[in-house]
């Protein structure tokens, strides 16, 4: 039987297989955060099926946030400890 893992905030992650109990005969043991109810089979760009815990919904696909700016980084914190931009302008002996 064909189940459908999600992860724990409920995004769809994959599908995988519950396998039969075998001490009873037609029951399956459902492995953990699975459901046998299938997610949409069109999802739109930007979304991401969402196990409620009772039916799959559509949420807007969450983004990565953007990496920071390495150099605006440096310079800030130069700008915030001039003790060590000091440091830094110091020649070497």
């Amino acid at each position: 039987m064909i189940v459908y893992q999600y992860t724990t905030a409920g995004l769809y992650q994959s599908e995988t297989e519950a396998d039969e109990s075998p001490l009873e005969p037609g029951v399956y043991l459902l492995p953990a955060r699975t459901t046998p109810v299938a997610p949409p089979a069109d999802v739109p760009a930007g979304r991401w099926p969402r196990w409620n815990g009772v039916a799959w919904e559509l949420v807007n696909k969450p983004q990565a946030p953007a990496a920071p700016d390495p150099l605006a980084k440096l310079t800030a914190f130069l700008n915030e400890n001039p003790d060590v931009a000091a440091l830094i302008e110091q020649p070497a002996v």
